[in-house]
């Protein structure tokens, strides 16, 4: 394993494998670390993209496919429940060989649905940061028990917004809750050619058309897809010049939400207006073919990495507002807010700018200057790393410069 002489030692532990959100974040973050010097270990529940990307960015991958991980569909089953018990005392043992091999100086569990790093961090006595990204709300009583557990066993609690942070009680509020944006490095966020552009709208037959875009999973309901083809239904024949796009896939068991979207589609007399284009290989090609981007999320979302690409891309957002997109989205000056689940409200949003395209153009310039000034990855990257230090010093009760801790609620 790599020694990363005179720098940090840091294990991360992720939930997924896939290359949405979080992985992404994480994908950016270890990637850094090793180019600066610092010995990472990033340990993932199973092979997928993310292993094959981490490993050309030189992140050593270990699998650990017992790993247990909360999620709904285990939730749902008494086999679920047991099958989660079980794994944990085999996870504890499994990263404990691990971290001790590694010589790890601190454990990062990369999303909050992951049980046995907390553990290990405490019987290795060393750091434990634990980043939430998710929202915990549906689950009642038990992310009241939850949440004491995360607690005791991570040092700092990081969350992605201050709306995700605030799920919390007051007293862990105070005592181990930070506020850290996702960071996006701006170089990620260049121009993109025309030769690019016009091989996304060519494929898809997309033509000179200006285009409305949600870009994301699949998911009726939570993710907002089907709020979104109601609005477009609403704003039908209003403006010929324009096509909507759905660019993204379901994820693997939830291909009946792509179906449902489509049903609805069809439904609504929407075929000629509306395309489904799955996942697209060359995203910053779809994300620049965009007149508006839309995120229409029924469900909140934590901290939406797509509204910060689209306003690294110069692009206007509607979002619902609720979650961490009120602190993304400056209504009224790089984009517009409507209400959840509100097909109205949203063809209604997107009706202003299309109309207005000078104002859609100067939302996109001023969606920019914000991603640059409030969400680009240079800062993100040294307050995460200064939290390291300061937690391996034994200063980690309190905040890095820039980074802020969730006064009482």
């Amino acid at each position: 394993m790599n020694r990363g002489e005179g720098g940090l030692r840091i294990l991360f532990v992720h939930s997924g494998v896939d290359l949405y959100g979080a992985s992404r974040s994480l994908l950016r973050l270890a990637s850094r670390l090793v180019r600066d010097g610092h010995a990472v270990l990033a340990v993932l529940p199973g092979d997928g993209p993310l292993r094959v990307e981490l490993e050309s960015n030189r992140v050593e991958v270990l699998v650990h496919r017992r790993m247990p991980v909360v999620t709904r569909a285990r939730m749902r089953s008494l086999r679920g429940v047991l099958s989660l018990l079980f794994n944990i005392p085999v996870s504890i043992l499994w990263l404990w060989r691990v971290s001790f091999r590694f010589r790890a100086d601190l454990m990062h569990t990369n999303t909050a649905v992951i049980l046995s790093p907390g553990f290990v961090a405490r019987l290795r006595g060393i750091p434990h940061v634990w980043h939430v990204r998710e929202f915990f709300a549906e689950f009642g009583k038990l992310w009241g028990a939850y949440q004491w557990a995360m607690h005791a066993l991570a040092d700092v609690i990081v969350c992605v917004s201050t709306p995700v942070a605030r799920q919390f009680a007051p007293r862990i509020l105070r005592k181990k809750t930070l506020v850290l944006h996702n960071g996006f490095p701006r170089e990620e966020f260049g121009e993109v050619d025309e030769a690019r552009i016009g091989a996304f709208r060519t494929r898809f037959g997309l033509g000179s058309s200006r285009l409305v875009g949600v870009v994301g999973r699949i998911k009726a309901g939570r993710k907002g897809q089907d709020s979104f083809v109601r609005a477009v239904a609403r704003l039908k024949g209003r403006f010929p010049d324009v096509r909507y796009v759905l660019i993204g896939s379901p994820f693997p068991g939830n291909e009946d939400h792509l179906e449902r979207v489509q049903a609805l589609i069809g439904e609504l007399g929407l075929t000629r207006e509306v395309v489904c284009t799955g996942d697209v290989a060359d995203i910053k090609a779809a994300y620049a073919s965009l007149t508006i981007s839309v995120l229409p999320s029924g469900l909140p979302e934590p901290f939406g990495g797509v509204v910060i690409e689209s306003m690294a891309m110069g692009k206007p957002v509607v979002g619902t507002r609720h979650g961490g997109t009120i602190e993304q989205v400056d209504d009224g000056m790089t984009g517009l807010l409507v209400p959840p689940g509100d097909p109205a409200a949203l063809a209604s949003a997107l009706a202003q700018l299309l109309g207005d395209p000078d104002q859609a153009r100067r939302m996109g310039e001023a969606g920019r200057e914000r991603f640059l000034r409030l969400f680009e990855f240079e800062p993100f990257y040294r307050k995460m790393t200064d939290l390291y230090a300061r937690l391996r010093s034994g200063l980690g009760k309190s905040p890095p410069a820039g980074a802020r801790f969730i006064p009482r609620v």
